[in-house]
C-alpha cells in the first residue's frame, strides 16, 4: 500500500511529502522503525514521540503520523498530521494489515482477576475440539506453539493489529485476548472486531490511573459496546450484576453466569479437594455434571466464563465440558510444585486484596497444615490495597513472609511496614525479608508436613520493576530450586 492509498481510507488533517511512497507496518517505537514503516508520534505520561521522530526517520522509517511537524523537520520527510496521532495508530494499523481481526474469531477477556486464566481455558477448551487457536495476554502472544513476549497486557494497537495478521495468515482460528482498562481507555482495542466479550469480576486496582472505581468500571464497560455476538457476565461480581442489568437495558447481548445468584449459566452443588472442583451446571434449564482440575471458587467462575464464550461462538455444550474436564490449568495460576517435602506449595499471581482473599478461601477448603504466605505489594501503584491485603493475610495465616514486588522507586521495606499494619490487626505472624527469592527459600525450608504454602504476587511475571531497571526473575524456577536444596537437606533427594 502507498500513502495515497492509506490516506483515501483515513481522517487526517494535513499531509507533507510524496504520496507514492510505499507503506508495509507501523510503530510508535523510533527504535522499530525501518524502511516501509510508519512512525506514530504519541505523547505518553513519561515522553513525547515528538521528540523521537528525527531518530525515527533516521532509522529508515518511510512516514510519520503526528501532531504536528517540528520545525527542524520541515521538508525531511513525509508527515500525516492528525488531531489525535494515538486513535489514528489504531485505525492506520487495521488499513495496513487488512483488517485482520475480522478474519478471526476474536473474545475479549477483561476484569481485576481471572482474565490470563479464562484465555488459557478457552484455549484448552478448542485445542479438545480441534480448532487452531492463540492468545494475546499477560504471558504474552502464544500462536502455532511459538511464545512472544509482550510489554502490556494489552499490546499497542499496532503490535495488536501485526499478531492478529500473523495469526490469520498461519490459520488461526480464534484468538483470546486479555482487555485491559489501560488497554480499552487509550485506543488500543479500537477497530478490532471482537466477537464475544467476558467480564470476569472488579475489585480495586490500578487507581492511579483510573482515580476513582468508578472510572475504572465505566473503562471495563467499554468492551462490551464494541462486541459482535454477545457478552457473559459474572452476575457473583457486583459490578458485573450492574454490568449485565445496564447491558441488557441497553438492548446489548448479555449471557450470565454465576454460583450464588441466579444466572442463565450457574453452577452449584460445589464439591473441592486439591485435585480440583466438581458442581452441576445448569445451562439454561439443562443440567449437566462438570469438574475442573483446579480447586476453587474462582477457578469455577473462570471455567463459567470460557464456557459461556464458547457456548456463544458456536461449541458443542458436551464437548465443552469434556475439554474443561481435562485442561490441567494455567501455569502460575494456583499452580501447584512438585515436592517430596509432605506440604503443599501453590504459585499464583494474587496481587490485590480480592485475589488474595479468593486463594485463601480455596486454601481454607482443604487445608489440613498451617497455612504460610509470601507476598509483597508494587510500589508507586494504588498503596491503599498494602494493608488490606495484610490483613487478609494476618486473618486466614500462621505466618505471612513480606518481601519484595516491583518497588519501582520505593523503599520495599517500607511498603512491608504498610502491609504488616495489616497483619497485625489480626495479631497475626510476619517476618520481613525483602530479597525475594531469599523470601521464597525461607518458607520452603520452614515448611513442615501438611502445610500449604502460597507463593503469590509474581507467578510468571518474568522480572522485578526497580525502578531504575527490570531486573530478570523467574519465580517458578526459584521456588523449584529451593525446594530441590530444602529436599537434599533434609536427604530425600540424592
Amino acid at each position: 500500500m502507498d500513502i495515497k492509498s492509506l490516506l483515501k481510507k483515513m481522517e487526517y488533517d494535513d499531509f507533507r511529502g510524496d504520496e507514492n511512497v510505499r507503506i508495509t507496518g507501523i510503530t510508535n517505537d523510533s527504535r522499530k522503525s525501518a524502511t516501509g514503516d510508519i512512525f506514530v508520534a504519541i505523547k505518553g505520561f513519561t515522553a513525547d514521540g515528538h521528540k523521537f521522530i528525527g531518530d525515527a526517520l533516521k532509522n529508515g522509517a518511510s512516514a510519520v503520523i503526528c501532531a504536528h511537524i517540528p520545525e527542524e523537520l520541515e521538508g525531511k520527510g513525509n508527515f500525516i498530521v492528525v488531531k489525535d496521532p494515538r486513535k489514528s495508530m489504531a485505525s492506520v494499523a487495521d488499513i495496513i494489515y487488512d483488517h485482520p481481526s475480522e478474519k478471526i474469531n476474536i473474545v475479549g477477556v477483561t476484569g481485576t482477576n481471572g482474565k490470563t486464566s479464562t484465555t488459557y481455558l478457552l484455549k484448552g477448551i478448542y485445542d479438545y475440539i480441534g480448532d487452531r487457536s492463540g492468545i494475546i495476554g499477560t504471558i504474552g502472544v502464544l500462536m502455532d506453539g511459538e511464545k512472544i513476549k509482550v510489554d502490556n497486557t494489552t499490546p499497542e494497537a499496532a503490535d495488536l493489529q501485526k499478531y492478529f495478521a500473523k495469526m490469520a495468515e498461519k490459520d488461526i482460528q480464534h484468538c483470546f485476548i486479555e482487555v485491559s482498562s489501560h488497554a480499552l481507555e487509550l485506543n488500543r482495542v479500537d477497530n478490532v472486531s471482537i466477537d464475544v466479550g467476558i467480564f470476569t469480576n472488579l475489585t480495586r486496582d490500578h487507581l492511579d490511573f483510573h482515580g476513582t472505581m468508578e472510572n475504572y468500571y465505566q473503562a471495563k464497560k467499554k468492551l462490551f459496546h464494541l462486541t459482535k455476538i454477545s457478552n457473559v457476565i459474572n452476575v457473583d461480581d457486583p459490578y458485573g450484576e450492574r454490568l449485565y442489568k445496564e447491558l441488557r437495558e441497553e438492548g446489548i447481548n448479555a449471557v450470565s453466569v454465576g454460583i450464588e445468584n441466579d444466572a442463565d449459566i450457574r453452577a452449584y452443588n460445589l464439591e473441592t479437594t486439591m485435585r480440583g472442583t466438581s458442581f452441576d451446571l445448569n445451562i439454561m434449564g439443562m443440567v449437566k455434571k462438570a469438574h475442573v482440575n483446579t480447586p476453587g471458587r474462582f477457578s469455577v467462575l473462570n471455567s463459567l466464563g470460557a464456557f459461556g464464550a464458547a457456548y456463544a461462538s458456536g461449541a458443542d455444550t458436551d464437548r465443552i465440558i469434556e475439554a474443561l474436564g481435562i485442561i490441567k490449568g494455567v501455569t502460575g495460576r494456583f499452580e501447584m510444585l512438585e515436592n517430596n517435602l509432605g506440604c503443599t506449595i501453590i504459585l499464583d499471581f494474587a496481587h490485590t486484596p480480592d485475589g488474595l482473599q479468593k486463594v485463601m478461601d480455596t486454601i481454607n477448603e482443604f487445608a489440613e497444615g498451617r497455612k504460610i504466605v509470601m507476598f509483597g505489594a508494587g510500589g508507586e501503584r494504588d498503596s491503599a490495597r498494602r494493608a488490606p491485603m495484610g490483613e487478609i493475610a494476618g486473618k486466614y495465616c500462621d505466618l505471612s513472609i513480606l518481601t519484595s514486588d516491583n518497588p519501582r522507586f520505593e523503599d520495599p521495606y517500607e511498603i512491608c511496614l504498610e502491609i504488616s499494619k495489616g497483619v497485625e490487626k489480626y495479631n497475626g505472624r510476619y517476618e520481613i525479608i525483602i530479597e525475594r527469592d531469599q523470601a521464597v527459600y525461607y518458607a520452603i525450608d520452614n515448611s513442615r508436613s501438611k502445610d500449604v504454602i502460597l507463593l503469590a504476587g509474581k507467578s510468571t511475571e518474568p522480572y522485578q520493576d526497580m525502578g531504575i531497571e527490570k531486573v530478570p526473575y523467574d519465580e517458578g524456577s526459584i521456588a523449584k530450586k529451593a525446594i530441590m536444596d530444602v529436599e537434599r537437606k533434609r536427604g530425600l533427594r540424592e
